[in-house]
């Protein structure tokens, strides 16, 4: 989140979104910041970082069944970050974090 996402971001939306043009790629624009709301508290299995304010600068993996419900969003099965003080050993690693995505792909 930079100061233009708090001022003006969604002109940024439509030249962004065209630096991933796969057709299998669905671009979102979230102005009210309703996701990294729902994110700022991450939980995995017994682990719960509270990032102390909206996840952004977060990857997050799911499972193919996670789904957002009237309950809340879907927990990830595994994230890694690039924030100022964030856990280290959750810094993104970007071999680590295909390696796990992988494995999640080959999860029934």
């Amino acid at each position: 989140m930079v100061w233009s996402d708090q001022v003006g971001g969604a002109r940024h939306v439509p030249r962004a979104a065209r630096l991933l043009p796969d057709p299998r790629a669905r671009h979102y624009w979230d102005g009210d910041r309703v996701v990294g709301r729902a994110y700022q508290r991450l939980k995995i299995g017994t682990e719960t970082i509270d990032l102390g304010t909206e996840a952004w600068d977060v990857w997050l993996l799911f499972d193919r069944h996670a789904a957002w419900t009237q309950e809340g969003p879907p927990q990830p099965a595994w994230w890694e970050h690039q924030l100022y003080g964030g856990p280290e050993e959750r810094m993104l690693d970007s071999v680590r974090f295909a390696r796990r995505a992988a494995e999640l792909r080959r999860q029934p």
